[in-house]
C-alpha cells in the first residue's frame, strides 16, 4: 500500500494483486488502519488482479467497510482494477461508489475526474 500522486491528486493505492488469502487479508487490514488514521476520505485505488476471493476475504472486506463507516470516515470515490465479470457482479451487491476500471491508468484518471467534480 502506497500513497501516489496522479495529476496533482493524492491516491491511496492498495496493491493486493496476486496475493494469497492471508496476504490479501493483511493488505485489507493495512488499508483499514490507514483510512482510520488519515480520515480525509481519500481517493482509493485497489488492484485485485489475480487475487482469489474466498469467504474470508469477502468477510474481511465487509469488516473494513463497516469499521470505516462506523468511525465516520468518508469513503470514496474508489476504483478497482482486476475483477472478473463474476467478481464485479458479486461486488455490485455490497459495494457502492466504485468504478471498475480496465487498467490502473484508467482508474487513476477516473479518480482525478471524480474528485474534481466533488470539489
Amino acid at each position: 500500500m502506497d500513497w501516489i500522486t496522479h495529476k496533482g491528486k493524492r491516491i491511496l493505492f492498495v496493491n493486493v494483486a496476486g496475493l494469497n488469502e492471508a496476504e490479501y487479508i493483511a493488505g485489507l487490514e493495512e488499508m483499514k488502519q490507514e483510512l482510520l488514521r488519515d480520515r480525509t476520505a481519500p481517493l482509493v485505488l485497489i488492484d485485485l488482479s489475480n487475487t482469489a476471493w474466498t469467504s474470508a476475504t469477502v468477510n474481511k472486506a465487509k469488516e473494513v467497510a463497516g469499521a470505516i463507516k462506523k468511525a465516520g470516515v468518508g469513503y470514496g470515490p474508489n476504483a478497482i482494477v482486476g475483477l472478473t465479470k463474476l467478481q464485479k457482479s458479486v461486488a455490485d451487491l455490497s459495494v457502492r461508489m466504485v468504478f471498475y476500471a480496465g487498467s490502473i491508468e484508467e482508474a487513476k484518471d477516473w479518480l482525478v475526474q471524480r474528485d474534481e467534480k466533488r470539489h
